[in-house]
This record gives C-alpha cells, sequence and structure tokens, in this order.
C-alpha cells in the first residue's frame, strides 16, 4: 500500500512520518530505500508501507524550499517546507551575533522569512546589552520581538506570530528554546517521549529534530524544533548569493566601478563609500568579508 506521509522526526539515519493534517495519527517509522538520506523534517514522502507501523520511503513530493547548512560535501538538513525562520536569542548566555548573521544569509539566500526573537528579557541586568546588540537587525529589514517563555503575554505574542505557519525554531545551545515549546505546546515532552520511544533513541531525545501539529488563535500550524548548533557553514552559496543576501549592500549595486567587483577593496567601489560614509556599519561589512574568506578557504581545499 503507498501513501504520502510528512516527516515528523529524524535521528540519524531513523524517520518517523505521520499523516500531515492529522497530527494524532498513528507514527509511522521511515527506511531509506538505497543509500541517499537527504531527507529533512516537513518533508512529504511517497512511502510504501511494510506493517502497520512501518514503511519504506519511496521519493520525496517536491519541496517548496530547504534549510540546511554545509561544511564541505557533509550537508545537515534542518527542515523542509517552511513559511519562516524564527531564530531564537537570549539574554543570558550571550548569544552569538556571528551564528546569527549566518543564518540570516541562509533564510535570505533561500527566499525564506526570518525573523529573531530575544528571548529571557526578564534577566533585567542583561537585556540592555542584548537589546543594543540586537538594534542593527530592525535597520536592515528584520523583525525583533522581545520574550520571556514564563510570561503568559509574551506566548501570547509568540502564537500569533506562528499562527497559521509552518516555522522553524532554531538556535544556540542554551537560549530558552526548549522552554518556548513547552510554553507554547504544554504536552510537547510527553509527544517528545513518544517519538523517542519509537526511534528507541534513549537518552539522546534533544538531539534530534520534531515536528510538532499545533492550532493557534484557531489557525492549524506548524513548528519544527531543531537541536542547538554551535556552528554554521554556508559551503553551499556562491559569492554572489552571498553578496544579495547582505540586504545593506542592496542599494548600491551596479554603481562601483568595476562591474565584477568584490566590495573588499577596490577602488570606487560604492558599497565600501556607502561604509566609510556611515550608511553601512562597518561590523556587518567584516561579516561579509569573514564568509568570503571561509568561501575562499573551501574553494582551496576543493583542490
Amino acid at each position: 500500500m503507498s501513501v504520502v506521509l510528512q516527516i515528523i522526526a529524524n535521528f540519524g539515519h531513523q524517520f518517523l512520518g505521520q499523516t500531515s493534517d492529522n497530527a494524532e495519527a498513528s507514527l509511522i517509522q521511515l527506511v531509506a530505500r538505497g543509500k541517499k538520506q537527504g531527507y529533512a523534517v516537513g518533508d512529504l514522502v511517497n512511502v510504501t508501507l511494510t506493517s502497520d507501523n512501518q514503511g519504506a520511503i519511496e521519493s520525496i513530493v517536491p519541496r517548496t524550499n530547504l534549510f540546511y547548512r554545509s561544511e564541505f560535501n557533509k550537508q545537515k538538513n534542518l527542515a523542509a517546507n517552511i513559511d519562516q525562520v524564527a531564530i531564537v536569542c537570549a539574554t543570558e548566555p550571550a548569544f552569538s551575533e556571528e551564528l546569527l548573521g549566518r543564518a540570516l544569509i541562509c533564510a535570505q539566500v533561500t527566499d525564506i522569512k526570518a525573523i529573531i526573537l530575544l528571548n529571557k528579557v526578564d534577566v533585567a541586568d542583561k537585556v540592555d546589552a542584548a537589546r543594543a546588540t540586537l538594534s542593527l537587525y530592525p535597520t536592515l529589514g528584520y523583525d525583533v520581538y522581545e520574550l520571556s517563555a514564563h510570561k503568559s503575554e509574551s506566548v501570547s505574542k509568540l502564537t500569533s506570530l506562528l499562527a497559521g505557519k509552518s516555522t522553524l525554531l532554531m538556535g544556540q545551545s542554551g537560549m530558552g528554546k526548549s522552554s518556548l515549546i513547552n510554553a507554547l505546546i504544554p504536552d510537547a515532552n510527553i509527544k517528545t517521549r513518544e517519538i523517542s520511544s519509537v526511534l528507541n533513541s534513549g537518552k539522546h531525545t534533544t538531539t534530534f529534530s520534531r515536528l510538532y501539529h499545533c492550532t493557534f488563535d484557531g489557525q492549524s500550524s506548524t513548528i519544527i524544533d531543531s537541536p542547538g548548533f554551535e556552528n554554521f557553514g554556508m559551503a553551499q552559496f556562491s559569492v554572489s548569493q552571498i553578496q544579495h543576501a547582505m540586504l545593506e549592500f542592496v542599494p548600491y549595486f551596479g554603481q562601483c566601478k568595476f562591474h565584477n567587483c568584490s566590495h573588499r577593496h577596490e577602488p570606487q567601489c560604492a558599497v565600501l563609500n556607502a561604509m566609510n560614509e556611515g550608511h553601512i556599519h562597518p561590523t556587518r561589512h567584516a561579516f561579509y568579508e569573514r564568509l568570503l574568506e571561509q568561501l575562499d578557504y573551501y574553494d582551496r581545499a576543493a583542490y
């Protein structure tokens, strides 16, 4: 019997599927045919059922998008078929602006809306510094929302942002992402234990991605919770893609002396002139330089 299921959890080479329109449907253990494993939570897959609770993935239904990070030939798929990425930062521990910037670049290149969530704003002695760090991003066009997982008004604000959408919730370890999930989905721990039991993943329950079906403000919604990350490689992107994902650079394209300007050191570069005139923040240009240096490293290592 052939069915279309949605991948709602993966752990290594193990997957769980469920009908995408029924959060209470039975969980189906899935295996992949052949060696190709490039599946992501959120994928719709064609499955041949081999028993009541097991099946084999035959193919992927064409995706609307795929959000992933990569280092050389190693790719980590985070989510597929999503409407937005919510990147969780926190007042403590301090978040990495480098990792935030990389996640925003990835969202921009893949044409997925990104929002920034500043969690733990109830930590009064840390909140001003976090706000100052994030103050640049609204000027670039990104929405920043302040939250506390322990305050009902914050949870209500967050549900309105997630209602009717499929959202990848991501962030570094320690940002309070699990607390937000538990506030949004009261039975999240029960669902996670159920998934863990079926996958037989035991103590590793926090290391796999999983999808939750939810109803927010009366609208069917999904949240994909991903493990905390401490690096974000972008070997999959070209120099041109990164340049166009630097939103403050875009107004100056076509104004440089050289048509193939790298916006790093060339004379009469409109981007560098804009930075010198205060229209582009120097830390953002330094961030851009680091991204291109990493791409240069990838290119050299490939030979």
